[in-house]
């Protein structure tokens, strides 16, 4: 069954995708009882309603403005990841990461229908459209996959969709439109600024080949909102930095020295042009500081009055500034708050409050709540959902500088070192490893120090965090919800035959007696002849499941690639590789 699932995603991975049609209009779920977790809000039908995905219920929520409440609802999909406006005031594109499927809705003021359905790369985590309206881009999380969708193409046309595929998992992404003049005509740009999900890389991909133009790195991590400003050629960024320097101490967070909470502004040439530096003349802005941490800054809006809100996360709060970079005011918003839009005049901001199941309306000037709707009638909470959210929680930090999910992000990864003595010593910072497929995976930390999982969650809370310390009952649940994470899928398209061949090479080379199971590992610590900064080269070996996805490798990230672990360190080999081998082994490897 594995091989068979890994087998489909390779393939999804590669082929061009078609196009469905469904003229039947959804049925409607309004009344039902279920968890919806709204994740992406648009103004539809002039701005009288709100258009609302909902990730877990695979439904679109219809607001009505003027009576400040849901007025339908459609089950549309599987999992919706994401929703966007067109240049059609009566249409609508959104994101099934589960059915791995554009949706093309129509809306009307008393039902959203489904009109087409497009196979897009596997995983599907946002959607962005050309001003024209020709073309949407969409952005696939786990396949690492950029699908440039033809719109205009007539329903059943053979190519649809180009494919790229990108070096990191894509979530966030814009897209950037400008007139080109020269003497003989004036032609139009279209570029696509493409963010990492869960590192600090930013790509720049010309949408019409498609071809990737640039890739560089900034000091980021946890990127979670592209918009460009107003008024001005510069793209505007919230993300988090977390300090290879700093550590988990009480002064380090306190202070806001380890973990830094970012309003980045970057000069959009310097982040179309690859040979400028990204960073020289950009600004930065700090979010929160001691005794007031802003935890997890996730979407944003500005509005022409130059009025910024942006959506914390960890704190359940909106912070607002009125264009000074004072960010003193702060509204109280649901649970888990995620995607925010403007109102077509810029006065109003609607947030999707993801883990409360509602939707709050705040007035930007004068900033305060107005409104807070909710979605829909909740069923009986249980320990995962309290597990969810306290996970995403920046109150379980000292002065809410950070939450769970800020080095872990999705549950995953940011891919940084971070010193938080985990294992016992000081100045050896470890990089984060994912918490995906991690329940069965014991022992805990690089040196297997917890025998357990709630011994490793009550140690993080109290050392890495400097929280209080966790009752019993929050351990549970938040290792209820940690049970729930799977392990990161591969990323596919590998060759079947050469899978069959690593596979076998990975015996012969007995990486089994470390990497052995069901979950790829073992419970031994192994010297792996690689020393930390204290002389330790004693480790826990981690899970290959989704190795693929969990790069750069060994305790402190050196290995940048796969293929450095076998070239450059030649880790446990006792013979070098042929080159076929190499190649055999590495597709193995990221079919796990």
């Amino acid at each position: 069954m594995r091989r068979h699932l890994i087998k489909v995603i390779g393939v999804c991975c590669i082929l061009l995708a078609s196009v469905r049609v469904n003229s039947e209009p959804p049925a409607d779920t309004r009344d039902s009882i279920q968890r919806r977790r709204p994740v992406a809000i648009v103004p539809i039908l002039q701005g009288q309603q709100l258009a609302v995905a909902n990730r877990d219920s695979g439904t679109v929520s219809v607001i009505d403005l003027a009576e400040r409440k849901v007025v339908h609802e459609a089950l549309i999909g599987q999992r919706l990841s994401d929703l966007c406006a067109t240049n059609d005031p009566d249409r609508l594109l959104a994101t099934d990461e589960a059915a791995h499927q554009l949706i093309v809705l129509r809306i009307t003021p008393t039902k959203c229908i489904v009109e087409r359905r497009i196979d897009v790369a596997p995983f599907p985590v946002s959607v962005r459209m050309q001003s024209d309206g020709t073309r949407a881009f969409v952005a696939s999380l786990w396949s690492r996959t950029l699908s440039t969708v033809d719109l205009a193409a007539d329903v059943g046309a053979a190519k649809p969709v180009k494919l790229l595929h990108l070096p990191f998992a894509p979530r966030e992404q814009l897209v950037i439109e400008s007139r080109e003049s020269d003497r003989a005509n004036a032609r139009e740009s279209v570029r696509l600024v493409v963010a990492d999900s869960f590192g600090s890389k930013l790509a720049v991909i010309n949408p019409s080949e498609p071809t990737m133009e640039s890739v560089r790195e900034f000091p980021a991590h946890a990127i979670r909102s592209l918009r460009l400003h107003p008024k001005k050629r510069r793209l505007l960024v919230t993300h988090q930095m977390l300090s290879r320097l700093a550590h988990t101490t009480f002064d380090d967070v306190h202070w806001g020295s380890l973990m830094v909470n970012c309003f980045r502004s970057l000069e959009l040439a310097d982040v179309l042009d690859p040979k400028a530096d990204l960073l020289k003349h950009s600004s930065l802005d700090y979010l929160g500081g001691p005794e007031r941490g802003a935890g997890d800054p996730n979407d944003f809006v500005i509005n022409q009055d130059g009025i910024q809100a942006i959506v914390l996360a960890g704190t359940d709060e909106l912070i607002v500034d009125d264009g000074n970079h004072g960010y003193t005011r702060r509204l109280k918003l649901g649970s888990g708050p995620t995607a925010i839009a403007l109102s077509l005049d810029g006065a109003q901001a609607y947030v999707t409050n993801t883990l409360s199941d509602s939707v709050t309306i705040v007035q930007l000037a004068e900033p305060r709540v107005l409104a807070k709707i909710e979605l829909g009638p909740q069923p009986e909470e249980t320990s995962v959902d309290r597990g969810e959210r306290l996970f995403h929680n920046a109150r379980l930090s000292h002065d809410r500088w950070f939450s769970c999910a800020s080095c872990h992000v999705d549950g995953h990864t940011n891919g940084l070192p971070n010193d938080n003595m985990t294992d016992g010593s000081f100045g050896t910072p470890k990089r984060v490893p994912t918490l995906r497929g991690s329940a069965d995976t014991a022992p805990y930390a690089w040196n297997g120090r917890f025998a357990t999982l709630s011994e490793q969650i009550r140690h993080s809370v109290k050392s890495t965090m400097q929280g209080d310390a966790l009752g019993d009952q929050e351990v549970a649940d938040l290792e209820a919800y940690l049970r729930t994470l799977p392990p990161p899928p591969p990323v596919g398209g590998e060759s079947k035959d050469a899978i069959t061949r690593g596979a076998a090479l990975f015996q012969q080379l007995d990486c089994k007696s470390c990497h052995a199971g069901p979950a790829l590992t073992s419970p031994q610590i192994v010297d792996v002849k690689l020393r930390d900064e204290q002389g330790t080269s004693e480790f826990n070996p981690p899970s290959l499941r989704g190795v693929s996805q969990n790069g750069p490798y060994f305790h402190d990230g050196r290995a940048a690639t796969l293929d450095a672990v076998f070239t450059r360190f030649r880790h446990q080999l006792d013979r070098e590789l042929s080159t076929e081998e190499l190649r055999d082994l590495i597709a193995f490897l990221n079919s796990l």
